[in-house]
């Protein structure tokens, strides 16, 4: 069996491996390996130069592959109001417990957990303050 056979084989079985494991990455390593197939049966690079060919096509495979895709894999579905609110932290009273310096951050009590937290204004340790946005995992109060 020659090289370029063996490249070909494993692109195939990495194209078949896609359909049972999800995640849609694998197809891109098939992909370099084909190409890699094609380099060692029209040329007579080395094994090292159908490495490289391999390694290169199968990241310029996935870069532009998932480029293509963005939208099919993400779908069209838009942030709600749910998600802004998943955990039912918007609205719950908490105390300041470093104070909040614009445009240092400070930190807050909330269920006995410390979170970090911004304001538009100062706000002293001691203070009780409304959550009324998260940005990630820092609360904005006021």
């Amino acid at each position: 069996m020659t090289l370029a056979s063996l490249w070909f084989v494993l692109g195939l079985l990495l194209a078949i491996a896609e359909l049972v494991i999800p995640g849609f990455v694998i197809i891109f390593f098939g992909v370099g390996a084909l190409v890699a197939a094609a380099v060692a049966q029209f040329t007579d690079a080395s094994l090292l130069v159908q490495g490289y060919v391999f390694a290169g096509a199968s990241v310029c495979a996935l870069v532009i592959g998932r480029r293509c895709f963005r939208k099919t894999l993400h779908g069209k579905r838009g942030p709600t109001a749910a998600d802004a609110d998943d955990d039912g932290l918007i609205g719950a009273t908490v105390e300041v417990t470093e104070a909040i310096e614009p445009p240092r951050t400070g930190r807050v009590s909330l269920h006995g957990t410390e979170w970090t937290a911004s304001a538009e204004r100062p706000i002293a340790k001691g203070e009780t303050v409304t959550v009324v946005a998260r940005t990630n995992i820092t609360l904005n109060v006021k």
